[in-house]
């Protein structure tokens, strides 16, 4: 028997709206915030993936080489130590900001 109409038999899980930013996405300054290396390709990773439901904010995204990018994705670099690295990024910005207040 071959089903023809699966209206009733298929019904997609729908995905959580999640926020996306290009502007963000797009930003690069093309230094790895991993290895350091300086003037560079680099890739926007998300430390939670999309598929996940990861949004493009600052939390969310750092600036990888492509050599630190395949290592984020095979699991060499944890999302720990990345998530580490976005939380000093974070600090050292509230610092400067309250200097120049």
């Amino acid at each position: 028997m071959i089903v023809t109409d699966l209206s009733n038999s298929f019904n997609p899980v729908p995905k959580n709206e999640r926020k996306k930013n290009k502007k963000l996405i797009d930003d690069k300054k093309h230094d790895c915030e991993y290895c350091g290396k300086k003037n560079c390709w680099t890739n926007k990773h998300h430390i939670k993936s999309k598929g996940s439901g990861g949004d493009d904010i600052e939390e969310n995204l750092i600036e990888l080489c492509g050599a630190c990018h395949v290592k984020a994705h095979s699991g060499e670099i944890s999302k720990q130590e990345l998530l580490k690295i976005v939380k000093r990024r974070k600090r050292k910005w509230k610092h400067f900001l309250r200097f120049l207040l």
